[in-house]
């Protein structure tokens, strides 16, 4: 939800982005189904058909990136939301001087636009998809498992048992490597060593003087509490568990 504009109702208009981006995909695939086919059949397509779907495509190309917007600043940010934007702009901007082209005389301009939209249309579907589903959602299935024999594991450290389980849990939705809000991930250790936008996220050996849990023990109603009230918390036992770990060092 944006910060300027607390309405929930902005926040539901975000949130119907999955429903509403399917809009601009259908009128863009059956514009260029109509275009090409005509081409290839060597006939004359509908042009006020295709003025038509254009027009309407574009239109609801920017009613998904309005949506798109406001859910990705409730989000929080990533190379692949960032991909997944970028996309979905070009993919907006084609279909806009798509539907210009499409009063034009010539065909040779519309159908380059379309075909560009289309390109854009599948990197912002792919990026979006491994936003929802994980990394390679669409390729996956092609790749064959692995027949090499594991070697045995390694002991697992207090932090990989006690801590790492924390963060996965209370933290993962904003602040993995696809969506480092606050340019913050709290899911891998190097993450965590890096700290964010606002510095560190613990001290060594100092509990107290680290944000990671002056932040979480802030009253659940401040604006600077983590996570967010809408999201799970941490126990009590598992923010003890943190105090210790940083406490000892922050052994990783």
């Amino acid at each position: 939800m944006l910060a300027s504009d607390p309405s929930p109702w902005l926040a539901v208009f975000g949130r119907a982005h999955p429903v509403l981006l399917h809009l601009p995909i259908g009128l863009l695939v059956g514009t260029a189904t109509i275009e090409f086919g005509a081409l290839l059949l060597r006939r004359e397509p509908p042009r006020g058909a295709v003025q038509a779907l254009t027009a309407f495509g574009a239109l609801t190309a920017l009613l998904s990136i309005s949506s798109g917007l406001v859910l990705a600043d409730e989000r929080g940010s990533g190379w692949m939301l960032e991909t997944h934007k970028f996309a979905a702009f070009a993919q907006t901007a084609l279909m806009l001087l798509a539907a210009l082209a499409a009063w034009k005389t010539t065909r040779a301009p519309l159908r380059v636009l379309l075909a560009l939209a289309l390109g854009a249309m599948m990197v912002a579907g792919h990026a979006g998809a491994s936003m929802v589903h994980g990394r390679n959602f669409l390729l996956a299935p092609l790749q064959r498992p692995s027949t090499a024999v594991a070697p045995p594991p390694a002991p697992a450290s207090p932090y990989a048992t006690l801590v790492a389980p924390i963060f996965e849990r209370s933290c993962a939705k904003c602040h993995c490597p696809d969506k480092d809000k606050g340019g913050l991930v709290l899911t891998t250790a190097d993450g965590l060593r890096a700290g964010g936008d606002t510095g560190p996220v613990f001290v060594a050996g100092k509990p107290d003087e680290s944000l990671l849990l002056i932040r979480c023990l802030l009253p659940l109603g401040d604006d600077d509490h983590m996570p967010p009230a809408d999201e799970p918390q941490p126990t009590a036992a598992e923010l003890q568990t943190l105090r210790l770990w940083i406490l000892a060092g922050a052994p990783f």
